[in-house]
């Protein structure tokens, strides 16, 4: 008898169920593997067996809808047709049609599932993530997104890269309630942009889509590394504009940014680590910060005297995790601000052209002009590559807790924090 959805459902034991009787289609059957059922079509084509799986039961494919289709496939075999050689023809053209937009959203989902390694052999962080999101929706969709990926070639990069460098695609959105997204474009921009695309490339590449990378071998600006540090004299007076709390205009800055300022001038962080640094992070009586995330993964960060009066002086909240928790969802969250506050602080200061990281190139700037080594700055800034038995060291070295605490004082010293302490 043919096969009937009674017959499916009752199927408990792994085994294929072929259709007979009359009615029934020769070598159409349910193949059942101890997951699911599917409908299966086996035949023979120059000679060799062939399996074609038409699709798992249920909808759309019923028992009389898959039954039908394998009588199609019956009447190409008959025509000399390979059923399994058309589906593979279908899924080239599609694979060929595929634009680059859709490939872009597919490489997103990858990236937010955690099989998008970076350099470091980590999953992309939510923050990276959202920065591609942002160069995708506002660069690379705009431009190209709807060219087919087979046809994107050296001049398509190069022509893109253009038209950002040109500002074609600067915008002023509106993005929530408060937030903004100021696109300038620019060759910077561009040249972040061609690392992303080529970067979604080297995965379809991978993932067998395209035989090769269009990005590799197409120049883009790579401007030198920024060198910025502060003399003695701007940190006199940075030192004194975050003791006043106050912008040039004379509205209060946050006494978050405030702290988190003082912070990263005296260890070097990176903002992200002291912004959002958590209590269980903080280990005073070792003199050092145990980060379980940062750019390169976990670090132990030695840190000054100073630094660690900066934190046991700061009164947590209750029910945060953070040092430093945001002024909404109760502490759930970190504080965002410091960016917003800093251009503030830089002003009322009269500094030009620096940020939160200006001041890590501070600290390392001064770290040498007392005499430390590479070895010893890399290892108070937290540096990549300080050998495989770091893993299994659980205090910061004697000598690099001096160091930080040598680098912490000289600034404190520059700086004029004595008040802020007392």
């Amino acid at each position: 008898m043919p096969i009937t959805k009674r017959d499916v459902d009752g199927m408990t034991e792994a085994g294929v169920l072929w259709d007979s009787g009359k009615g029934a289609v020769t070598g159409f059957g349910v193949r059942f593997q101890g997951r699911a059922k599917s409908f299966v079509l086996k035949y023979s084509f120059d000679g060799k067996a062939r399996w074609f799986t038409i699709g798992r039961f249920g909808a759309p494919w019923t028992v009389e809808n898959a039954r039908a289709e394998a009588r199609r496939l019956t009447g190409l075999v008959a025509a000399l047709i390979d059923p399994m050689a058309a589906k593979q023809a279908v899924k080239v053209e599609r694979r060929e049609a595929f634009t680059l937009g859709e490939l872009s959203d597919r490489y997103m989902e990858a990236a937010e599932a955690g099989l998008i390694l970076t350099r470091f052999n980590r999953p992309k962080k939510a923050t990276t993530l959202e920065i591609d999101k942002g160069r995708i929706k506002r660069h690379i969709k705009p431009l190209i997104g709807a060219i087919p990926v087979k046809e994107i070639d050296p001049p398509t990069v190069r022509r893109m890269i253009s038209d950002i460098t040109l500002g074609k695609t600067k915008d002023d959105e509106k993005t929530g309630t408060r937030g903004r997204a100021i696109v300038r474009g620019g060759a910077g921009t561009a040249a972040r942009v061609a690392d992303l695309l080529s970067g979604i490339m080297a995965w379809a590449v991978e993932e067998q889509i395209i035989p090769s990378n269009p990005v590799h071998g197409v120049k883009r600006y790579r401007g030198e590394p920024k060198e910025r540090f502060l003399s003695e004299a701007e940190l006199a007076r940075l030192g004194a504009a975050l003791r006043a709390g106050v912008s040039a205009d004379g509205r209060v800055v946050h006494p978050y940014a405030v702290r988190v300022l003082w912070l990263l001038s005296l260890t070097g962080c990176r903002l992200g680590e002291i912004a959002g640094l958590r209590w269980s992070e903080v280990d005073t009586k070792d003199r050092c910060l145990r980060l379980d995330d940062t750019k390169t993964g976990r670090s132990m960060r030695a840190i000054g005297s100073i630094p660690c009066r900066l934190l046991t002086d700061w009164p947590p909240q209750v029910g945060s995790p953070f040092v430093f928790p945001g002024t909404r969802g109760n502490g759930e969250t970190a504080y965002q601000g410091t960016k917003r506050e800093v251009v503030k602080i830089m002003a009322a200061a009269e500094i030009a052209d620096a940020g939160c990281h200006t001041l890590r190139h501070t600290f390392g700037s001064v770290a040498s002009e007392l005499g430390y080594s590479d070895a010893t700055i890399a290892g108070l800034l937290g540096h990549k590559g300080r050998g495989v038995t770091s893993r299994y060291v659980h205090r910061p070295d004697a000598a690099l807790v001096a160091a930080a605490e040598a680098v912490a004082n000289r600034l404190a010293e520059l700086m004029g924090l004595e008040g802020v302490l007392e």
